[in-house]
């Protein structure tokens, strides 16, 4: 467990990198041939960790509701971020992990419902919903890779 959750902190200290070194231009930019953006892609990343852990869990995410309608699955940039809000988006990669980690801690996620991704993997309990988030997390940071180089 304790490996996931270093790998999941390392993931989001990669992702508070990329909000930090890009101008907010930089970040909401999406480049000829993409549909998304940097910062639009930490978020999604953020979003879907919530929605496979909390909501499969039956349990309150612990992001604004808001953010479930602009960066869940299915979605796109449909405005650019303010700074305030890549603030936030910034803060809540940490204090959702932290969150997360009490959360272990204190039993929350017994009462997983399971799943089925796009990508036909079965997340039949929490373990696998939280080594499949570091899978998608890896996915994303591709991409924020990829469009790094091109704002």
């Amino acid at each position: 467990m304790q490996t996931l959750l270093d790998i999941q902190l390392h993931n989001r200290k990669l992702f508070h990198r990329f909000l930090s070194q890009f101008t907010l231009e930089q970040l909401n930019t999406i480049p000829e041939g993409f549909n998304n953006n940097i910062v639009w892609n930490i978020a999604h990343s953020l979003v879907t960790q919530q929605l496979l852990m909390y909501k499969l869990s039956g349990l309150s995410l612990h992001i604004p509701q808001e953010w479930v309608g602009m960066f869940a699955k299915g979605t796109k940039p449909e405005r650019d971020l303010t700074a305030d809000e890549v603030s936030a988006i910034d803060a809540a990669l940490f204090s959702t992990h932290e969150e997360m980690i009490e959360d272990f801690k204190q039993g929350v996620f017994s009462d997983f419902k399971p799943y089925t991704t796009s990508t036909k993997m079965e997340l039949n309990d929490i373990a696998a919903a939280q080594t499949f988030v570091l899978f998608h997390d890896g996915l994303h940071i591709g991409s924020v890779l990829a469009l790094a180089k091109l704002v």
